[in-house]
């Protein structure tokens, strides 16, 4: 198991070089934390700072999860942050004002975390530079330090920061999907670029059955390639309005990202036996 988790985070390093998606790069920091510290190690996931406290919260919450259904760790929860924040602002108001690594590794240690988490996400110009650090609470020093490049067009800090796609770059990311949701894959927007390609590729598949397993004499002759091309006028409607869905609200987007549409048998010869289905998923 260890080498395994070894080799995903060697793959994650060589990826960290070139731009990702903030999601990628919280996913990659979580595991070289879980690389980094030994198991059964008490940790708090104390702050990240960002241009936008919503992005800042979203991306503490996210690797508080990733760490806590690791199962590795002891992960402090948020009440004892709350200690640290209200005995770090008396400190603040009673000294010269600026808190040092030193102070905020005693007050840690404190309530019994043995490590401490922060991070920032820094404009660097045509890019962010998202990092993440593991101060070991006993010896000040760090303990793990992850720098990830995330690129400038992602829609999640888009979104978290307030910022919306323009018209223009929806628009060209809806002509893109066209290609099996070329456009999405390429805004980081992977949930929607699976949901097109499936749908291009359910298409296909209808009409190679149509071409190949159906002969004249049987009766559901035109049946596939009927559904393989509403299939795929859906599937082209869905890809290029995608963007603006995904842009406004990805809640709505992941609506449709646990949404199937499947055929079956209902073994009803009498009304040809086929029925169209639509299934969501719900996870919990």
């Amino acid at each position: 198991m260890r080498t395994f988790l070894v080799i995903i985070v060697f793959i994650s390093v060589i990826f960290s070089a070139y731009s990702q998606s903030l999601d990628d790069a919280i996913r990659n920091a979580a595991l070289q934390i879980q690389e980094g510290l030994e198991s059964r190690s008490t940790i708090i996931v104390y702050q990240f700072q960002s241009a936008n406290n919503n992005l800042s919260n979203y991306i503490l919450n996210e690797l508080f999860d990733l760490l806590v259904n690791s199962r590795k760790f002891i992960v402090l929860d948020r009440d004892a942050q709350e200690v640290v924040n209200a005995e770090i602002e008396y400190q603040f108001n009673t000294s010269a004002g600026m808190i040092s690594d030193d102070s905020l590794a005693s007050l840690t240690r404190r309530i019994g975390a043995q490590a401490i988490i922060t991070g920032s996400l820094d404009d660097a110009g045509d890019e962010y530079r998202f990092r993440i650090r593991v101060i070991g609470t006993e010896t000040v020093a760090a303990v793990v330090s992850f720098v990830g490049r995330v690129s400038k067009n992602d829609r999640r800090i888009a979104n978290l920061a307030g910022r919306e796609a323009s018209i223009g770059e929806k628009i060209a990311t809806g002509a893109l999907n066209i290609i099996f949701g070329l456009g999405s894959y390429l805004e980081h927007d992977i949930g929607g670029g699976i949901t097109i390609s499936a749908g291009y590729l359910l298409a296909a598949g209808l009409f190679i059955v149509e071409a190949t397993a159906l002969d004249w004499s049987n009766p559901l002759v035109g049946v596939p390639a009927t559904i393989g091309l509403g299939v795929a006028g859906i599937t082209f409607i869905y890809g290029f309005i995608r963007p603006f869905i995904y842009n406004r609200s990805p809640k709505l987007a992941s609506i449709f990202d646990n949404t199937q549409f499947g055929i079956y048998h209902a073994g009803d010869p009498q009304n040809g036996g086929l029925r169209f289905q639509i299934t969501h998923i719900i996870s919990f």
